[in-house]
């Protein structure tokens, strides 16, 4: 899902008071970073997804890119290679009931990505116009057609099968065909109806009435909506993340009921919602709320409920306060995308981390955080151990007293598995350098 780029220059300026009001917010919870430095292509992440063989996808503004839970591996277009991607700004993804992966792009139109032959297929949505066509939305129905939402120039129904296109528009021949041409999100619910967010409010489409297929429901309510999702939670519900907050539809019943966020009042656009995630976790529903200021959480099962902003007080934080989209995979672990990287945060992990109050684990964590610890031994001295994707560290305790340091001489190890041999001795698996056998006595490997 992609908060519309001119959406992005209209709001910018709010940032700048929602950093000075943010000050008033702690943060509680800690949340790890996924930025350039660990190989994404661009740190202006638009939108995510996670495919049915576990990779995490990001749609950024320069390049596609696939992380197996170890690396990225980024696809950009290639003028010399018709099979490359279109274009590498990303605003859009979706995979499909097949398991290809629906691409849209700023400029570039429509991609498929076939995971068998690692190639992209393309589509212009019109080829006789030489207007710019921004792709903002992209979904599958149980029909198996591809929606797709555009920025100003209405909604196109593809027909895989057909390869055809149908094309819907705001026009002043018929203005009410469509609340709007700005078409930010689509779904369907479970009778089969396709529904339409808009800059104007919510649309209905009715194949039936072919000369009029889309119905204007609530028509009081004329907020710009970014996102529609349905409820995994609440029977006959899709959340409603709009300019003016977040709402409960029934589509049954046509009709909508807001859920207050916590902590709104004092932030410009804080209750202007971007994307919603769920969550269960130990019997409990959890709530995830991605809005123009910060990320919030709702538990709806105790009531609990925060706001996490960027403060720039913690390198625990988060990355940006512009929250541009939000899953939660399949081990977990929630991503957050925002226009300066990606943040992730698990609640095992939390679970966790509630052991560093303890005196020895307190002194480890600065000296580990951002580093990835992948294994851990201790040795007959009662030394503990940490491999390290940039080498060996150790926590020593004398009389008392505990000591951590890194050993200076193996920082070039990236080291996946530690084993207290005999003799004091450490053997130590790595990533590409083989078998290491470590002498506690000499410092020798």
């Amino acid at each position: 899902m992609i908060l519309i780029r001119t959406k992005y220059f209209l709001f910018s300026w709010i940032f700048l008071l929602s950093a000075v009001c943010s000050r008033e917010y702690t943060q509680s919870i800690p949340f790890g970073h996924f930025s350039v430095q660990q190989g994404l292509s661009n740190s202006f992440v638009n939108c995510l997804i996670q495919d049915r063989t576990g990779f995490v996808w990001f749609g950024t503004d320069d390049g596609l890119n696939r992380f197996d839970g170890y690396e990225v591996k980024v696809f950009r277009s290639n003028p010399n290679d018709k099979s490359s991607i279109s274009e590498n700004i990303i605003w859009a993804l979706w995979e499909d009931n097949s398991g290809n992966l629906w691409i849209g792009t700023k400029s570039g139109g429509l991609n498929k990505y076939d995971p068998l032959t690692n190639k992209f297929e393309h589509w212009e949505l019109d080829p006789a116009s030489s207007e710019e066509i921004n792709i903002t939305y992209i979904y599958e129905d149980s029909r198996k057609n591809i929606w797709i939402g555009t920025y100003r120039n209405g909604l196109y129904k593809f027909i895989p099968s057909q390869n055809k296109f149908e094309h819907w528009q705001n026009t002043l021949d018929n203005p009410k065909l469509l609340s709007d041409n700005f078409i930010t999100s689509v779904i369907e619910d479970h009778n089969s109806n396709i529904w339409i967010a808009t800059y104007a409010g919510l649309d209905k489409f009715i194949p039936q009435e072919t000369n009029r297929p889309f119905k204007k429901v609530i028509p009081d309510f004329k907020s710009p909506i970014w996102y529609l999702a349905k409820s995994s939670f609440i029977e006959n519900t899709i959340w409603m993340g709009t300019l003016t907050g977040l709402y409960n539809f029934n589509p049954m019943k046509e009709e909508i009921s807001q859920i207050n966020l916590p902590e709104k009042d004092a932030l410009q656009f804080g209750n202007s919602v971007s994307s919603v995630a769920e969550e269960y976790y130990l019997d409990e529903k959890i709530l995830w709320v991605g809005t123009f200021g910060g990320l919030v959480q709702i538990n709806l099962t105790t009531g609990f409920e925060s706001r996490y902003l960027q403060t720039k007080k913690s390198d625990s934080e988060l990355l940006s306060n512009q929250i541009q989209d939000l899953i939660i995979d399949k081990s977990g672990v929630l991503w957050v995308a925002t226009e300066n990287g990606l943040n992730f945060h698990s609640q095992k992990r939390i679970k966790f981390n509630s052991l560093t109050a303890t005196k020895h684990l307190s002194e480890i964590i600065p000296h580990l955080s951002g580093k990835n610890v992948r294994a851990v031994a201790q040795t007959a001295d009662e030394s503990i151990w940490f491999g390290t994707d940039v080498g060996l560290f150790d926590l020593k305790n004398e009389t008392g007293n505990s000591f951590f340091t890194q050993n200076s001489e193996l920082r070039s190890l990236n080291i996946w598995s530690l084993f207290s041999g005999s003799s004091n001795r450490l053997l130590i698996g790595t990533y590409g350098q083989g078998l290491k056998e470590f002498n506690l006595k000499t410092n020798q490997l």
